[in-house]
């Protein structure tokens, strides 16, 4: 019987045209090489090779051979692949979300409950979270949409309120009640680039509004700190910013269209059931 690596040697040679290339490619001499290929034909009683003075090359039973040998390696590369990462996902739990928000109030409830695994999470667009967790790439995503497709559980999670963060002398100040999208036309704001679905909707609503853009996350708090330029924040950053009123000494202002209020759901396949939160309060604070 073949073994994997003589089907290896022989897709090199066919890529490789000649023996010494071949050889250089998998660390081992060239008279190494042609025994074990040698070792090969006798196993399958074929010649693979038309065979020259100082020059080999390959006859259509051995292209034929190569064809077969590429397709195994395939199969085998895909094997391990699909076997690392479903070891992988024994030890760690992959998160995908389509904002950050959520994951505050998600990575620590998961760290408490499974201690001793390992936690991964990234922010990507909302249309690659289902099929992520379909094909494994996630074991949990939270969207901001309920998810329905077979052998998936998905519940609420929690909520998202928006806020304008304010010095206490800025002129929008005086809105406690809470402001529109709309009263920031033509205002300057500090925006966190990283920000999920939020931009498509609220900051695509904002046309007349301008942004000075920050891809840093240290970077942006720290302007916020000294400017008495606008910035975002919600419910759920604020609760997990440690004092930060006291800090940044601005206010915050609720936004009152609609588009600022979102429910986020956490969906799982059903073999990873355990994985899902429990259901947090679908309200901000303050909201009725």
């Amino acid at each position: 019987m073949a073994e994997f690596n003589q089907l290896y040697q022989l897709v090199t040679i066919a890529d490789a045209g000649t023996l010494s290339k071949a050889a250089e490619i998998v660390h081992i001499s060239q008279p190494a090489l042609t025994r074990s290929i040698q070792k090969l034909e006798a196993e399958w009683n074929v010649t693979l090779f038309d065979r020259q003075k100082n020059k080999i090359t390959l006859n259509q039973t051995g292209e034929l051979a190569v064809q077969y040998a590429r397709r195994i390696l395939d199969d085998v590369n895909t094997m391990t692949g699909a076997i690392q990462a479903y070891e992988r996902s024994l030890r760690t739990i992959s998160i995908g979300s389509c904002a950050a928000g959520p994951l505050l109030e998600l990575l620590p409830e998961l760290t408490e409950r499974f201690y001793g695994m390992a936690l991964t999470s990234e922010m990507v667009s909302a249309e690659s979270l289902l099929p992520g967790l379909v094909k494994g790439t996630y074991q949990l995503i939270i969207t901001d949409a309920e998810v329905s497709a077979p052998d998936i559980l998905c519940h609420p999670f929690c909520s998202e309120q928006l806020y304008l963060t304010v010095p206490p002398a800025h002129p929008l100040a005086n809105s406690k009640e809470g402001i529109y999208l709309d009263d920031l036309a033509g205002e300057t704001m500090l925006l966190f680039q990283e920000i999920g679905i939020w931009k498509e909707r609220v900051i695509s609503k904002m046309p007349q509004t301008n942004f000075i853009l920050q891809d840093q996350d240290e970077a942006f708090s720290a302007l916020v700190q000294v400017s008495a330029l606008p910035a975002f924040a919600s419910d759920l950053t604020l609760k997990h910013s440690e004092r930060w009123a006291e800090r940044t000494n601005r206010l915050a202002l609720p936004i009152l269209d609609p588009e600022a209020h979102v429910t986020f759901y956490c969906s799982v396949q059903k073999s990873h059931k355990t994985y899902l939160p429990g259901q947090r309060s679908l309200y901000p604070s303050g909201h009725s």
